[in-house]
Formats: structure tokens, C-alpha cells, sequence
């Protein structure tokens, strides 16, 4: 039995597979733009964290809205708040002495081609 090769031996087809597969590099996007957006994947990985990247698309809030929302402890909810900062998923800011948190830009893309079953 004689079994099929991986690689071609035929130099016509591996100048071939060689411009086929640079084409499909070509398409594959940047390093950079690829780290982006795994940071923000691992960022909605939790289930929490995907309900609040959700919650905050409606409309910007508090912690203590996100917490009465959630149903979950503060000090629960302000971890993945965190988590949702560092993974560029979410921004802050403050009003007079509360601070808010907003969904980013570029996790709006991301998050309005998720399908919620």
C-alpha cells in the first residue's frame, strides 16, 4: 500500500503550494491585531464577565448597579471588572465620586456577532 506524502516532490506544484500558501498568510490578520483580539476572547471566557460586557453594551454603570444586576458580591464583580479593563474589553471613568464602566470600542464588534443561545 503505498501511502500519499504530505509535501509535494513535483517542483511545479511546490512553487504552487508555496504562492497558495503565502496567499493564505496574506489574508491571516497581523500578530498585533490577532493579540487584541485574544485578549478580549479570554476576557468574555467567564460567564460573568459575558454577562457584564453585556450589561455594560445597554448602557454604562456603576459597580454597585452591576452588583444589584449580577446578584454577585462586590468584591466578585469588581475582579472581573478588572479582568474586563486588562483584556480591552471595558474602560472607566468617574463620576463625581463613583466610577463607572463603559464598554470599549473595540469589544463592540466582538460582542454584536456573538449569538446568545
Amino acid at each position: 500500500m503505498k501511502t500519499q506524502r504530505c509535501c509535494a516532490t513535483d517542483t511545479l506544484i511546490k512553487v504552487e503550494l508555496e504562492e497558495e500558501l503565502k496567499k493564505r498568510l496574506e489574508e491571516t490578520p497581523d500578530e498585533e491585531s490577532l493579540e487584541k483580539n485574544s485578549k478580549i476572547f479570554y476576557g468574555l471566557s467567564h460567564p460573568l464577565r459575558l454577562k457584564i460586557a453585556l450589561l455594560l453594551m445597554k448602557n454604562d454603570q456603576c459597580v454597585c448597579e452591576i452588583v444589584n444586576l449580577t446578584k454577585k458580591k462586590q468584591n466578585l464583580v469588581s475582579h472581573h471588572l478588572t479582568i474586563l479593563k486588562k483584556s480591552g474589553i471595558a474602560d472607566s471613568y468617574m463620576k463625581s465620586k463613583w466610577k463607572y464602566y463603559k464598554i470599549n470600542e473595540n469589544a463592540v464588534c466582538v460582542l454584536k456577532g456573538l449569538k446568545i443561545f
